[in-house]
């Protein structure tokens, strides 16, 4: 028996509303029972939606574009804002890197050549990363051919001696990986900057009002050791604006939102999932057979893999990617306000251990542990080739506060004034490793202020609230 036109119509309503009312049954079922084979609730978002190679190279940049001027200790230090940096560093991006990986080191005929304290204090353009970056990280992030193989192991420093060739279309650098010296002759690209260039903004760098002049502190006080550490001497001020940090609106903890916070902070969803809120509402807690993730009303989100001791380490730019993936897959609908900066890693032997900081204006913004009263960074990630073993992050969004003020950025005044007034014991001692201004903010707190950090020879840090004019 045919249908008619009517029936045939109704029938396949009907099929749709009977769909559709299994589809509903089978989400509250699977939010009532999060143990269910199969889950009909999930999140849109998904780690596979992230293509990190996009924005992989968002994560690593100079600590530090320096120009030698060749005259004693005298360095400008450009910002990273600045066009010039943007130049050098795109320079190194789209050529000079790859040639340093994928190519043999030229042969040093001087004695000087293998001097890298001697090399940075030539005329010349100086590159320096924030930790001593692995050749592996290097091929990942250029997308390298993985077959070219470096005779360098890692790469910390290079500096570039443009008026070292005399040909046009090549430019001498040498590279520093923390133990040895390496000489380079690259080939200046079509597009490339040229070498007048390289030179030009060595000779007028001084004539630059808005580069910072930086001096070797060795040279001026023996209250370090440490060849390489730059400081402002001259008195410089900079306008710093006070910020204001607060956990993203989207995962404030609320009684009714803790789907949405796991949307948001768990990876992909997982129908074994099981939350548990803590009995002061401070925190709450998501687990399934292989994670956990606490996550805490400041902002805090804490992770761990319950089976660490199965895994394969793997490369390091294997587990670098796991943590990338990681950090992307959360910051991109949250975080606002402040770049996110790879600053360190280690090789811990099982597992890999990477240190990220927010930075702000070339200023890094880091915790201040209102128990200890210890200084940590915002985010660090152990992870392997194919997991993130363990993550600690503050997720936080950024923007100024009600308040600026302009201070002085000269290391002597400060040390003179208010350092050695507060520690008197450690003047003319070279204790001193290393001198930074960064943000501070309190675990507990939403307000950053800026603040001279200074790092002894015991790994100690010390902190001193930066006095401004007013």
């Amino acid at each position: 028996m045919r249908l008619s036109s009517a029936e045939f119509k109704k029938s396949i309503l009907m099929i749709f509303l009977f769909l559709l009312c299994f589809f509903q049954m089978g989400i509250l079922w699977s939010e009532k029972n999060p143990g269910v084979l199969f889950s009909f609730s999930h999140s849109a978002r998904s780690n596979s939606s992230i293509d990190i190679d996009e924005v992989k190279e968002n994560y690593y940049r100079p600590k530090a574009i320096l120009i030698s001027s060749g005259k004693g200790d005298l360095y400008w230090k450009l910002n990273s804002k600045s066009n010039l940096y943007r130049l050098i560093w795109n320079d190194f991006k789209d050529s000079y890197l790859s040639q340093i990986i994928q190519s043999k080191p030229s042969i040093r005929d001087k004695d000087y050549e293998q001097s890298w304290e001697y090399l940075s204090r030539m005329k010349s353009i100086i590159l320096e990363f924030e930790c001593e970056i692995p050749s592996g990280v290097i091929h990942w992030m250029e997308n390298l051919d993985a077959a070219s193989l470096s005779t360098i192991s890692n790469i910390y420093k290079i500096a570039v001696h443009p008026s070292e060739d005399i040909n046009n279309d090549k430019n001498t650098l040498y590279v520093y990986d923390g133990k040895n010296v390496y000489k380079y002759v690259v080939t200046i690209k079509q597009g490339n900057m040229k070498k007048e260039d390289y030179i030009k903004a060595i000779e007028t760098a001084s004539e630059n009002e808005s580069v910072v002049s930086m001096n070797r502190l060795i040279t001026y006080n023996p209250i370090t050791e440490q060849q390489e550490l730059l400081v402002s001497l001259s008195d410089e001020e900079k306008k710093i604006w006070d910020l204001l940090l607060t956990t993203p609106d989207k995962i404030v903890l609320k009684k009714d939102n803790i789907d949405i916070v796991q949307d948001y902070l768990l990876d992909e969803y997982r129908g074994s999932v099981v939350s548990k809120r803590s009995d002061d509402g401070t925190n709450i807690i998501f687990s399934d057979p292989e994670k956990v993730y606490r996550y805490y009303n400041n902002g805090l989100l804490e992770y761990q893999y319950r089976n660490k001791e199965s895994v394969e380490k793997g490369r390091v730019e294997e587990a670098l990617e796991q943590a990338l993936i990681f950090i992307e897959y959360r910051r991109r609908d949250l975080i606002e306000g402040a770049e996110i900066i790879l600053s360190d890693i280690k090789d811990k032997g099982r597992y890999y251990a990477f240190t990220f900081d927010y930075v702000v204006d070339d200023m890094k913004v880091r915790v201040l542990k209102s128990r200890t009263g210890s200084v940590e960074p915002a985010i660090v990630i152990n992870a392997v080739k194919d997991r993130i073993l363990d993550a600690k992050w503050y997720i936080k969004t950024f923007a100024n506060n009600d308040y600026s003020n302009v201070y002085n950025i000269s290391f002597f005044r400060f040390y003179e004034n208010v350092f050695i007034r507060e520690y008197p014991q450690l003047r003319n001692k070279p204790v001193i490793v290393d001198v930074s201004t960064e943000y501070l903010f309190s675990d507990i707190g939403t307000r950053a202020e800026p603040f001279w950090l200074i790092e002894t020879k015991e790994s100690q840090v010390i902190f001193i609230g930066m006095q401004g004019k007013e």
